[in-house]
């Protein structure tokens, strides 16, 4: 026995750590083939989603797309120089809502697959994203009251507490609070938010008590609750239904961070969320906070006052505008990981800007191009030649 382990040791030292290394090469060449795989894979089922949606728009509207324009051809071989394959029909599609034509424009699929992972750090983005982290990234920003966390399924309140499943009912308002209930990882286009109610340390959600096991589990263990904001009558006078947001872009550049474009979303229907894959109504802003006189529903139908309440959007401007400014570059030099920030604000009662949400992977280019043209269009050429 003594022997075997002799041999057993001699043999370790001069073979062991070689072949341990080359299994650790195999297993990292497998992983980084997995990788690649896996982002071929997302990177075709985004251009597959982006065809979708330009081909329904198309079907459900009465646009009628040039192709044979010549900026087509000008388009296409632009992108192809940096071994890009372009679908025209959203270059068109653009420039047929503005009237500008240009080879600058970004669809989502490029966008998703090109712009942002060179632009952001994708591995951090959902980190940054968590609502749960706002305080902690935006600490002194203005943001909605936070009445009660879920952090990874433990509960907390609005100073990271740990609170109990028993005992979170003292952390509660005393008094009737109207909240909203949102998804801290992921509640884009207003995926599973929902109004709430709380009273008499009880959490109601469509006048309905809801057990709070239940409620971690059906959110998977991460969610936020937040007091409602009061909005500014500016706003609540076109549609006091939801939060109307406020959506900017901004963009760091070298050693400055610009606001590319904003828009301006309304709910529709009576919902209480502003998203245009929701329902709502999407309008343009310029950088003075003038609206534009008419905007576009989720088929993008052009409007010129709000379909429920029939409001005119002409010669609205929204109040104290240069503040906002101000405060997404505040905001936005918080995220040094990410270059490229879409923002949600709302307006209060007293016309303080609410930071409501950020997001950092999907922008949502399109309706900012639709009002504003090729937003990066000064940018793009540095952007890719990085690529």
């Amino acid at each position: 026995m003594r022997n075997y382990r002799w041999i057993e040791k001699i043999f370790y030292k001069k073979w062991g750590w070689k072949l341990k290394g080359i299994i650790r090469k195999g297993l990292k060449k497998i992983d980084h083939s997995l990788t690649r795989w896996n982002r071929r894979v997302i990177n075709w089922y985004r251009i597959q989603h982006c065809d979708r949606d330009i081909n329904s728009i198309i079907k459900n509207t009465s646009i009628v797309l040039d192709l044979n324009h010549p900026s087509v051809n000008e388009a296409k071989n632009y992108w192809r120089k940096y071994n890009i394959k372009l679908n025209p029909k959203w270059h068109t599609f653009y420039a047929l809502l503005n009237n500008t034509y240009s080879s600058k424009y970004i669809p989502e699929y490029i966008s998703f697959n090109y712009i942002i992972p060179s632009l952001n750090n994708n591995d951090l983005a959902r980190a940054y994203k968590d609502k749960n982290s706002y305080d902690v990234f935006m600490k002194g920003i203005r943001m909605p009251k936070t009445v009660l966390r879920c952090i990874h399924g433990n509960l907390y309140n609005d100073s990271y507490t740990l609170l109990t499943n028993e005992n979170y009912i003292k952390s509660l308002p005393s008094e009737e609070v109207e909240c909203f209930i949102k998804p801290a990882l992921d509640s884009g286009r207003g995926k599973n938010i929902k109004k709430c109610k709380i009273s008499k340390g009880k959490i109601f959600i469509d006048d309905i008590v809801q057990d709070i096991n239940k409620l971690i589990s059906s959110y998977q263990g991460e969610f936020i609750i937040q007091e409602g904001i009061e909005q500014s009558v500016t706003l609540a006078d076109i549609y006091p239904y939801s939060v109307n947001t406020i959506r900017p872009i901004s963009l760091r550049h070298k050693d400055k961070i610009v606001v590319l474009s904003y828009e301006l979303n309304f709910g529709s229907n009576k919902n209480h969320v502003s998203n245009t894959g929701a329902g709502g109504i999407v309008c343009g802003l310029d950088e003075n906070g003038n609206l534009t006189e008419f905007g576009y529903d989720k088929k993008f139908n052009k409007i010129f006052e709000h379909p429920l309440t029939h409001k005119p959007f002409k010669n609205i401007t929204i109040p104290n505008f240069s503040e906002l400014k101000k405060l997404i570059i505040q905001c936005h030099e918080r995220l040094p990981h990410f270059n490229l920030v879409a923002w949600d604000f709302g307006l209060d009662k007293n016309n303080h800007y609410t930071l409501i949400e950020y997001n950092l992977r999907l922008p949502g280019l399109n309706d900012h191009q639709v009002f504003d043209g090729p937003i990066f269009e000064k940018y793009l050429d540095e952007i890719l030649d990085n690529l």
